[in-house]
């Protein structure tokens, strides 16, 4: 019975929200594409090995990037099983098809319907299916018990802001939180959450973050001097990256980077919007504000600007993929979603490069990495944009300083991997048990 409520509900959901999936669709040209993969149609070379295979699930950029490393690590376990990796978002997909050599298959996950669910599940006929952070879908879960196939929650974790709204429908979902067959948390508090919302604890344990099992992107040199070369920076004597900002934070961050040029007149900002759909709405605000900005999609290596013109004061990222690059290219970072109530973003891939890291309040979705951060001393918290641009201009001055912060996130990230072998070490024993 709660089953089929929940599919009623879905259903509804989805129909109320349909308006808002149509206009993205012809704004951004979201979901159209990649419908009949959400309803359970995959193509055809999908399924065509073995059965037996192990399907990854990342919801977005993040996920995909924590998958990543954790697919290497189940390539050289069981090296006979094809692998497969969805995810949710665009953004997500466009990832995993960069990084597919190696994988049976890259799809989008279906939507939770029965019917989607059984298309899907038919054609790749995983063993067993692993699922990052947290994705509860009901009829997916539901589906796979009937098969017997094992399904494990990777990397799992519980946002305070999806602990508040779930644990409202703590009832309705006990149910389906049940049904994973193991559940790999993050920290403790995680490990807390899910089985007050209905986990057996024995099916329970810490196993760490995968995204401390953070690696270099490839081609990292020869990228890094093409950049150089693209966006003039030989030249300059300071660069503050502000990696994945939210709706109404690049308001703050310009005015912050304000306060630093007029202590270094040459300073640059590299500001990466989270979903480049919003570099119109950005575009516009750094005209308002008269910022010399280029748009990187309109940087080439056929046309480099030798006009004598000053360089761009921003360069606004607009392309999708590089980010993580460009982080090792900044004297100082500004992780975004912080500043607003977002939950924040990763601090791990500035911290890979050894850079000083900044970033606001509302870090809920990472909780505990920047609480490390702090303890750690290798980043800093800001509350508002003027204490932002203060520091800005402090870690100009001080060199020293930054090189401490830098690397003593490196140290975290050195000091905190290990999360995939136990991850494994766990999937190893439910596979055993089948």
């Amino acid at each position: 019975m709660i089953r089929r409520l929940y599919s009623l509900g879905f259903t509804l959901a989805f129909l109320l929200a349909l308006p808002w999936f149509l206009l993205q669709a012809l704004r951004h040209r979201k979901y159209l594409s990649s419908l009949s993969e959400r309803l359970g149609i995959l193509a055809r070379e999908i399924g065509t090995g073995p059965a037996g295979g192990i399907w990854v699930h990342a919801v977005s950029v993040g996920e995909v990037l924590s998958a990543l490393p954790l697919i290497k690590q189940i390539e050289r376990r069981w090296p006979g099983r094809p692998i497969f990796l969805s995810t949710t978002s665009r953004t997500g997909q466009e990832l995993a098809r960069k990084n597919r050599q190696g994988l049976a298959g890259v799809f989008y996950f279906p939507l939770d319907w029965k019917f989607a669910v059984r298309r899907s599940l038919d054609q790749v006929r995983p063993g067993l299916v692993l699922i990052l952070e947290t994705e509860i879908w009901p009829n997916f879960l539901h589906e796979c018990r009937q098969r017997g196939i094992p399904v494990c929650l990777a990397n799992g974790r519980i946002s305070d802001r999806s602990f508040r709204k779930y644990r409202r429908f703590r009832r309705w979902l006990s149910w389906a939180v049940s049904l994973f067959d193991c559940c790999c948390m993050q920290d403790p508090v995680d490990r807390e959450r899910i089985v007050y919302l209905g986990a057996p604890p024995d099916k329970v344990e810490v196993c760490g973050n995968l995204k401390y099992e953070i690696e270099p992107p490839r081609q990292l040199h020869s990228r890094l001097a093409r950049f150089r070369s693209l966006m003039q920076l030989s030249s300059t004597p300071f660069l503050v990256v502000a990696g994945s900002t939210r709706s109404n934070e690049e308001t703050p961050v310009l005015r912050a980077f304000r306060s630093l040029q007029r202590e270094c007149p040459q300073a640059r900002l590299l500001l990466a919007p989270r979903h480049p759909e919003r570099c119109a709405e950005v575009e516009q605000l750094l005209t308002s504000r008269s910022f010399r900005f280029v748009k990187r999609s309109e940087l080439s290596d056929m046309v480099i600007p030798n006009d004598g013109s000053p360089p761009p004061e921003v360069i606004l990222l607009d392309t999708l993929g590089e980010l993580p690059v460009l982080y090792a290219l900044a004297d100082l970072v500004f992780v975004g979603g912080s500043l607003v109530p977002w939950g924040g973003h990763n601090l791990l891939e500035p911290a890979l490069f050894k850079k000083a890291v900044l970033f606001g309040p509302n870090m809920n979705n990472f909780r505990e990495m920047a609480r490390h951060f702090m303890q750690a001393e290798a980043g800093i918290m800001v509350q508002n944009e003027v204490e932002l641009g203060e520091r800005f201009i402090e870690l100009f001055r001080d060199g020293a300083s930054r090189r401490r912060l830098g690397a003593n996130g490196y140290g975290i990230i050195q000091a905190n991997q290990g999360a995939g072998a136990r991850i494994l070490d766990r999937i190893a024993g439910v596979l055993s048990e089948k």
